[in-house]
């Protein structure tokens, strides 16, 4: 789901960012987030303010930091999105608190759609090492890569272990995606691992539908 409040300019991106970063660090709780989760999301965006200040000085402009900085750019980008989405559509933060840190509200004036009452189906398609494809569908229109009516995203949770899972509750948050296919990255430390996926529609105020049948796949080294 594109987000365009966040400003295009890099400055204003910034600025945002910085200010995104800032309430999740200050109230995790408020915007029903880890401690660790605002951490990862203070450090991409710290990543992209350091690099950003080495190309803003001519003296320190070259080919190289400014790669540096557009790589930093996109992970603080991707993740402050990811959790921007999030916020955007949870029912259980208020509007107040969203606008403070630059997410703006769904506009509940239009008529409710509501989430679809099947789930995900969902399939590996690919796996390096690393690194695994995810596809999905809906178990009403399993030959149809599209969302179903009412589903705005889908919200990707994967589980790694020595085994597989059966409970999603133990699964983390990976992402919120509204396109196939889904690349999946692993740490070295997961090599060998079994990752388990489940997944679930969510509409855009929020409401999520069932669960999907998990699907397991090891991690290849």
């Amino acid at each position: 789901m594109a987000q365009t409040f966040i400003p295009s300019r890099e400055a204003e991106a910034l600025a945002w960012m910085q200010t995104f970063a800032a309430g999740m660090t200050a109230s995790p709780a408020t915007y029903l987030v880890t401690a660790s989760d605002a951490l990862a999301i203070t450090d991409a965006v710290n990543a992209f303010a350091d690099a950003y200040s080495v190309t803003v000085d001519p003296a320190t402009k070259t080919p190289v930091t400014v790669n540096i900085k557009d790589t930093a750019q996109a992970s603080a980008m991707q993740i402050c999105r990811q959790y921007a989405s999030l916020i955007k559509v949870n029912a259980g933060i208020s509007d107040a608190n969203k606008i403070a840190i630059g997410v703006r509200p769904v506009n509940n004036s239009r008529s409710p759609i509501n989430v679809p009452d099947s789930s995900p189906l969902l399939n590996v398609i690919g796996a390096t090492p690393g690194a695994q494809t995810v596809r999905y569908a809906d178990t009403n229109s399993p030959d149809k890569a599209a969302k179903p009516f009412g589903a705005a995203q889908l919200q990707l949770f994967v589980a790694i272990g020595a085994t597989a899972v059966a409970d999603p509750d133990v699964a983390p948050f990976y992402g919120a995606f509204t396109k196939n296919p889904i690349g999946v990255g692993f740490s070295s430390a997961d090599d060998g691992k079994m990752a388990t996926y489940f997944a679930r529609w969510a509409s855009v105020r929020g409401d999520v539908g069932p669960w999907s049948l998990p699907v397991s796949m090891r991690i290849a080294a």
